[in-house]
């Protein structure tokens, strides 16, 4: 057991380590090849450091875990979701949400689109005999690949029509590496969190079975903790140079790319659909990031200025309801 968790540590931390790197690398090419700071944070940025979750998710699946997957990816979105809170209390006096362009509110509904999906075609393979399946595949990993293209589809074009202010742009730093430096530094960052997340995952695999600790509890909370933390260096880099948009896209865009991993999972998945075979116990997760991410959205949307010890009040829900849900998934893991 020792070893597995040195294991399983030490992959964690080789995935923190060059999944900060990968940000960093994605950061200069969005800025070499002239990609604006609202693309920067919602798309290249956000695929990067959700590259963990993408290789601990496929492995899991692989491996015969459809459980630390799909928790993984869940566990994730909830955990980005505490990033909000974590930035708010260093940002600064003030409600963090006050700083952020509404218009992320867009990328926020359609993370929340897809968890709904993902959430009802659990329900509706465990409560019924419904059970589609395409090469393997199950319908809903397909309706939420299709669904994530036309509304990251919309949210480019919405982004064109709406660019953030210029004035966020030239906060950026000016970074001195070369494009090529950026490209093969990205790639090498790439290849070690492949071999971690392969590590990562057999090793809380086997955690799981070895202590008797539900294999849900082990994706959702541990093994999405680690893979999360390369979004909660790049948010705070983004905070340290005043670049509070690329933070929050960094967020939402994480979490929208985190459910098409559900797609690359059940391919993995060698036994069917891999929604279909999940616990029942991730749609409390998912259910978990659904009020969290509504709580982000009326934060956004109402922009109350009323804070508590200088943090939001918004900042304040998102923490005290993450912390029941990981007491929440801590005593149904026990009880499995």
């Amino acid at each position: 057991m020792l070893e597995l968790w040195i294991i399983f540590l030490i992959s964690a931390t080789v995935i923190i380590i060059a999944g900060t790197k990968l940000s960093d690398y994605g950061d200069v090419i969005a800025d070499k090849t002239g990609l604006g700071q609202a693309l920067v944070g919602s798309i290249l940025v956000a695929g990067a450091t959700s590259l963990p979750e993408v290789v601990s998710s496929g492995t899991a699946s692989f491996i015969g875990a459809p459980d630390i997957a799909i928790g993984n990816v869940f566990g994730s979105n909830t955990f980005n979701l505490m990033i909000l809170a974590l930035v708010d209390l260093i940002h600064g006096a003030g409600p963090f949400m006050l700083r952020v362009h509404s218009k992320h509110i867009l990328s926020a509904l359609l993370g929340m689109l897809l968890a709904g999906f993902a959430t009802l075609f659990i329900l509706v393979n465990k409560l019924s005999d419904f059970h589609v399946e395409l090469f393997g595949v199950g319908l809903g990993a397909i309706v939420i690949f299709l669904t994530y293209i036309i509304g990251a589809r919309l949210i480019f074009r919405y982004e064109k029509k709406n660019r953030l202010e210029d004035e966020l742009e030239e906060e950026l730093i000016e970074d001195g590496t070369s494009l090529k430096k950026a490209i093969i530094g990205f790639a090498v960052a790439a290849i070690f969190i492949i071999i971690s997340g392969i590590y990562l995952s057999s090793s809380a695999d086997k955690i799981a079975k070895i202590s008797g600790l539900d294999a849900t509890f082990m994706g959702s909370i541990l093994v999405a903790a680690a893979t999360s933390l390369p979004e909660v260096v790049a948010s705070i880099s983004a905070i340290r140079i005043n670049a509070y948009d690329i933070a929050v896209g960094n967020v939402f865009g994480s979490n929208i790319f985190n459910m098409v991993i559900i797609l690359v999972a059940d391919i993995f998945y060698k036994e069917g659909s891999i929604l279909s075979v999940v616990s029942l116990n991730h749609t409390i997760t998912a259910t978990l990031g659904l009020i969290l991410s509504g709580i982000a959205v009326i934060g956004l949307f109402y922009r109350s200025k009323k804070t508590f010890l200088t943090v939001g009040w918004d900042s304040i829900a998102i923490t005290g309801v993450y912390l029941f849900g990981v007491y929440l998934l801590f005593k149904l893991g026990i009880n499995f």
